[in-house]
């Protein structure tokens, strides 16, 4: 990979790692749809502004910020020139956080309860 793509990468991964170390949109979903088949109501992982119900569209912004920087990243490595098992590998990884974060997306945008 020349000097351009590894910056392009690095900058497209910090896109899904930062709000993910952050404020955990994707990891804190899937708690709290874990925790909906328990007794009791859902509580989060961890308390921040995007629990807040009136904070749904900024969640939606941050969660397709992260999907953005997944599918990037996903396209620079399928363009490298790394080596051929280890590449395997990476895309399989990004596949499946491709297909993780791509289902809270989905979820996020379409059930979401309308208010008013």
């Amino acid at each position: 990979m020349t000097k351009k793509q590894k910056i392009w990468l690095a900058v497209f991964l910090a896109m899904f790692l930062v709000p993910e170390i952050l404020w955990s949109p994707i990891f804190d979903f899937y708690y709290q749809l874990y925790q909906t088949d328990q007794s009791g109501g859902t509580h989060s992982f961890r308390q921040n502004f995007l629990d807040n119900s009136d904070n749904v569209n900024i969640l939606k912004c941050i969660i397709s910020f992260q999907l953005f920087g997944l599918l990037s990243s996903l396209l620079f490595l399928i363009k490298s020139n790394l080596n051929k098992i280890i590449k395997i590998i990476f895309i399989s990884i990004f596949l499946l956080m491709i297909l993780v974060v791509g289902f809270a997306v989905y979820f996020a945008f379409n059930f979401n309860p309308q208010i008013g």
